[in-house]
């Protein structure tokens, strides 16, 4: 999806053409709309500046719905769901995931986020009750989400009649629904090139902004000391920024643009260095899991670059090893965190150690859990058992015996065997789906959009296996949002100029 702006980038070198003009309105656009949200949240008290950018928003997104899409995926690129409190935050001083009775101080129990998908869904069907225009989401990957969200409101009747918390169950059920609606709504609204062109566009400028944002808080705010906050940026935010990365690695693939090359590439080179300043190694997985992916498809649907795939790939096999034996004893620095993730496999730091006899314990733990109740799971909103002892964060992470670092298993504790099936369901979809467009299509940028597509629902996997990310409000958003572009790339490819 993100490479839908290649699109935009990509006209010929050195004319100003109508592309380039609306090129520069919609970078002008997002500079002028992000720093007005900033600095609306940083000067206001949140209600007040909730009670300003509300209306506002909705009647911006009322008179062209798909706005709403766009704000939403970036708002899940850019915006914190909780505030880290450095003394440079500007995006987590916006509420966007948090309730309203806890953030403002409003009585009312619904996210910003919640009120945009509803602004936006509403100015929908409004809009096609009036010209009857929109093509609403049909076929097999709708279909497989359908089956998939029918077993996740199963999940939460079982569980709260089992005694399930429903302040819990919300954290778990609210990222599910989040997707199917995302899902819906860009499948939906996303109605042509031009469309899916500002949608990856904005997702790209959105993810850069936060790569500059963890750079300058790294070497500029705390001088490379993290101290015990270990991370610049929130956990997820590594996986947006491998997005960013595998973008660029599609875009040279599909999309020859010298100028989209060399400007991708030094954004890449931002977010890269963002991601190990972060600190986390899912991240580092994420990036080179979806790079691997794009690579594949690329040897696989493109025959006339095999050869060169193939030698690039040894040249890099090599290249890596070399690094790795160099760099194996590195301990700081942005060398040892390019090491790190594949040091720690076969010789963890006392930090991975720690962190990985957390997890394992807690993995065994899901287990047991999930033996109580395998077929149907013991639905939402109760702690899991805790037969082996693991360490109390709740200071730093309140749900923590609700919802395990495990995302994979956390769907087959919860949803059991029905679960599990109902969600690798619809990952398989997903890849026969990307794989259709692959084959069928021949248009570079199509095929770039889907190779993206298909490179993001690896790295989620991936990075669910051990770390939270398919309970994450900003994952589901992203996610069900590229699910809804996939499924809408033969529609747009039949329909739209290229």
């Amino acid at each position: 999806m993100a490479l839908a702006a290649v699109a935009v980038a990509g006209r010929g070198r050195g004319e100003a053409t109508a592309g380039d003009l609306d090129l520069r309105r919609l970078v002008v656009g997002f500079l002028l709309i992000a720093g007005a949200m900033c600095a609306l949240f940083l000067v206001l008290p949140a209600g007040v500046a909730l009670l300003v950018a509300i209306p506002l928003v909705s009647v911006w997104v009322w008179r062209m719905p798909v706005r709403g899409v766009y704000l939403l995926v970036a708002g899940a690129a850019l915006i914190e769901v909780f505030p880290l409190g450095f003394p440079d935050s500007l995006t987590d001083r916006i509420p966007l995931f948090l309730n309203l009775n806890n953030s403002a101080g409003f009585e009312f129990p619904i996210t910003p986020a919640e009120i945009l998908m509803l602004v936006t869904g509403v100015a929908a069907v409004t809009r096609d009750a009036v010209d009857r225009r929109l093509q609403w989401p049909r076929g097999r990957l709708f279909n497989a989400y359908v089956a998939y969200v029918l077993i996740v409101i199963g999940a939460e009747i079982h569980g709260l009649v089992s005694n399930g918390d429903f302040k819990l169950s919300l954290w778990e059920i609210r990222p599910q629904v989040y997707g199917f609606i995302m899902f819906v709504l860009a499948a939906t609204l996303v109605e042509n090139r031009e469309q899916l062109k500002r949608l990856g566009l904005v997702l790209l400028l959105a993810i850069f902004a936060k790569a500059v944002i963890g750079g300058f808080r790294y070497f500029v705010t705390v001088h490379g000391d993290l101290g015990s906050q270990l991370e610049v940026l929130a956990h997820e935010d590594s996986y947006f920024l491998s997005m960013f990365i595998t973008a660029a690695f599609a875009g040279l693939i599909w999309i020859r643009n010298r100028r989209f090359v060399i400007l991708m590439s030094l954004g890449s080179v931002v977010a890269t260095v963002t991601i190990l300043a972060n600190s986390r190694r899912a991240g580092v997985f994420a990036a080179a899991g979806a790079i691997g992916v794009v690579v594949l498809l690329a040897y696989a649907f493109e025959p006339s670059l095999r050869k060169r795939i193939a030698m690039l790939c040894v040249i890099g096999v090599i290249a890596g090893a070399g690094f790795l034996t160099y760099a194996w004893n590195k301990e700081f620095g942005i060398q040892a965190q390019l090491v790190r993730p594949v040091r720690s496999l076969v010789d963890p730091s006392s930090r991975d150690l720690s962190s990985d006899l957390y997890r394992t314990a807690e993995t065994t733990n899901i287990l047991v859990t999930y033996r109580t109740s395998p077929i149907i799971g013991v639905g939402f909103g109760s702690p899991f058992l805790m037969i082996y002892p693991i360490a109390d964060i709740s200071d730093i992470y309140p749900l923590w015996n609700v919802i395990p670092h495990n995302s994979l298993l956390w769907v087959g504790m919860r949803m059991g065997a029905l679960g599990f099936i109902a969600f690798w369901g619809l990952i398989g979809i997903a890849v026969l789906e990307g794989f259709d467009v692959m084959r069928k299509q021949r248009d570079p940028l199509v095929r770039a959009i889907a190779a993206f597509a298909l490179a993001a629902v690896a790295a989620e996997i991936a990075v669910a296996y051990g770390d939270l990310q398919l309970e994450n409000f900003r994952n589901l958003i992203f996610l069900g949002a590229v699910l809804g572009v996939l499924s809408r790339l033969p529609r747009l490819a039949e329909t739209a100029d290229v």
